[in-house]
């Protein structure tokens, strides 16, 4: 996964299709793991890009998609949010979100 460094990053990237953002912190000790199982995931969906922002580098991107827990995965489509999942993720309901954009 490729890691965002700006805000200004953050908005060229989600003028996408579709692309998923994980954020996390450099301290959180579940974010590791979860971002590891993220990547094995999004592997099998090579067409859809993924990001890492760590918020201490980006801190206007948790005041401005209301990020108050970390880890947590947000989907955006053409800059707009349509899944976000926090703490504890469900996978299937990525999975199922990626098979109706994919058919």
């Amino acid at each position: 996964m490729d890691k965002i460094n700006t805000y200004e990053d953050f908005l060229k990237i989600i003028k996408q299709d579709m692309v998923v953002v994980i954020a996390k912190t450099k301290t959180c000790v579940v974010c590791k793991p979860l971002s590891e199982k993220l990547s094995n995931f999004m592997v099998n969906y090579p067409s859809i890009p993924a990001f890492e922002i760590y918020l201490e580098d980006v801190e206007l991107f948790q005041g401005q998609h209301l990020v108050f827990t970390v880890p947590t995965i947000i989907v955006f489509s053409n800059e707009k949010e349509i899944l976000r999942e926090s703490r504890f993720i469900d996978f299937s309901k990525i999975e199922r979100l990626f098979s109706l954009y994919l058919s």
